[in-house]
């Protein structure tokens, strides 16, 4: 797998180019370059390069959240040609079919972003902070870089083994197969699959160390959208995400109680919902969003009409629509219904969380993949499983509730269950959702044939491995999930 890394590295840094409306001056892309590494301009430089592929098509620029909504209820082909286009593309995800030779296009991807940060972080390491320190450079504006590249590794180990392995389960997580944790970039290393607990444990090990370094009130200079880079806040969010998934109520409900309190974001209002005029912002000054992948037209990840933006447009490819499974969750008030919208003729439902900022010809949006209502939901599935603090349920639910115009969930499971498919649908949210919570998957407004459900413990919950990384990778503790063969 680590041979497979470091070409992919080579042959990614060739391709990319970082948004130049993203930074003041476009990052080194060349992450191996130990001089560039030895200077702190080339570890900074180093360090914004790293965020710009999980903006990639492979990546939150469109699979990882098209792959799995389409796998749900939230998600239909339509089979409606618009304006020539319907491309074909997303129809093994909609039937849930993968193969180890066709699979998320994730691994590769992820393993580069920590490739890029591990390179940061052992020159770190190897060279010492204090070699970096000058009078323009304090330990504090080093540290701030580590605690970066350490929430990008982790980050992206998170979404690796929620994608690659099965749901966890304290029961079974000492033993279940998690996904290789790497640390150290090593083109030799064959690199085993950690236990589920491992993996858990290496996620948040990075995190709360990242937490314990970061200034508090650090925010990446020469970045365009503050949002869109790593703060102490992200920091927290993502540890209270990871805290949920792997059944740690009580810091789950603290780390969410920590960026609600923060005073840094506000809800959404109808106003701010209504026909998704919230997603379509260039750069956020106020609301809910506490992390996103900043998009713009001139980036060359994450556009044309194979990004989120041209598959679930029908003024592009359109092959990504919505099902009426989805928009028959919403009351006849809830503003979030306005969020799904039918082509011109009537024919098809789409999402307008990705129909553009109107910044040009082929558009695209930011996406949010942080933001204050899954703190309150957070929070509140926390609460309901025994965390103890200054909030309660109910109350986060009526929270959400109030600013959408809906009626409150009951302060149980299920009521948080139904909440979250309504709040975050259509962000990469329901078919992990499912897997964590133990629920099937079921869809009943479906075209062609498709399944209708996946069950608890089927295989397909975890999709399979990319046969590649097994013609470079013999350790003996590096295996294919059960289902897809050797």
């Amino acid at each position: 797998m680590k041979k497979y890394i470091i070409i992919a590295i080579a042959a990614l840094a060739a391709l990319t180019a970082c948004d130049k409306e993203f930074l003041t001056e476009a990052p080194k892309l060349s992450q191996s370059d130990v001089l560039t590494l030895s200077t702190f301009q080339g570890l900074d430089m180093s360090t914004a390069g790293a965020y710009s592929p999980m903006g990639s098509t492979n990546w939150y620029g469109a699979h990882f959240i098209l792959d799995n909504e389409m796998a749900t209820g939230n998600g239909k082909r339509w089979g409606i040609i618009f304006d020539d286009y319907e491309s074909g593309r997303y129809t093994d995800q909609y039937a849930v079919n993968y193969t180890p030779n066709s699979t998320s296009p994730l691994w590769g991807q992820a393993y580069y972003v920590i490739s890029a940060a591990n390179n940061v972080l052992n020159a770190i390491e190897d060279n010492g902070i204090d070699s970096y320190i000058s009078t323009s450079v304090s330990k504090q504006d080093i540290e701030n870089l580590r605690a970066e590249c350490l929430f990008l590794r982790a980050f992206s180990h998170f979404d690796l083994v929620r994608t690659y392995s099965m749901p966890y389960s304290s029961a079974t997580a000492a033993t279940a197969w998690g996904v290789p944790y790497i640390k150290v970039s090593d083109s030799e290393a064959q690199p085993p699959r950690e236990t589920m607990e491992n993996t858990y444990k290496y996620i948040i090990d990075d995190l709360l160390e990242a937490e314990s370094v970061i200034d508090p009130d650090y925010v990446r200079a020469g970045a365009k959208d503050s949002r869109s880079t790593v703060t102490l806040e992200v920091i927290q969010a993502m540890l209270a995400r990871v805290y949920l998934y792997s059944q740690q109520w009580q810091k789950a409900g603290d780390y969410a109680d920590k960026v609600i309190t923060s005073g840094k974001y506000t809800m959404w209002t109808p106003a701010d919902l209504k026909n998704a005029a919230c997603y379509r912002v260039d750069v956020p000054t106020g609301g809910e969003v506490i992390f996103e992948i900043y998009n713009n037209t001139s980036q060359s990840y994450g556009t044309g009409n194979e990004n989120v933006w041209g598959m679930t447009s029908y003024e592009a490819y359109g092959d990504c629509g919505v099902s009426t499974d989805l928009t028959n969750l919403f009351e006849e008030n809830d503003v979030r219904a306005t969020l799904y919208s039918p082509d011109p003729d009537g024919n098809a439902l789409f999402t307008l969380k990705y129909f553009g900022k109107g910044l040009g010809a082929l558009d695209a949006n930011n996406v949010i993949i942080l933001r204050l209502s899954e703190m309150y939901l957070i929070r509140a599935e926390a609460a309901i499983n025994g965390a103890k603090g200054d909030y309660s349920a109910t109350s986060d639910l009526k929270t959400i509730a109030d600013n959408r115009g809906a009626t409150a969930q009951p302060a149980t499971q299920t009521g948080v269950n139904d909440e979250r498919a309504k709040e975050l649908a259509w962000e990469a949210h329901l078919w992990f959702d499912l897997a964590r919570t133990g629920r099937p998957m079921t869809r009943t407004d479906i075209a062609g044939n498709v399944p209708t459900t996946i069950p608890v413990g089927d295989y397909r919950w975890a999709k399979p491995i990319p046969n590649r990384e097994f013609t470079v990778n013999h350790n003996d503790n590096f295996v294919q999930n059960d289902g897809y063969g050797e």
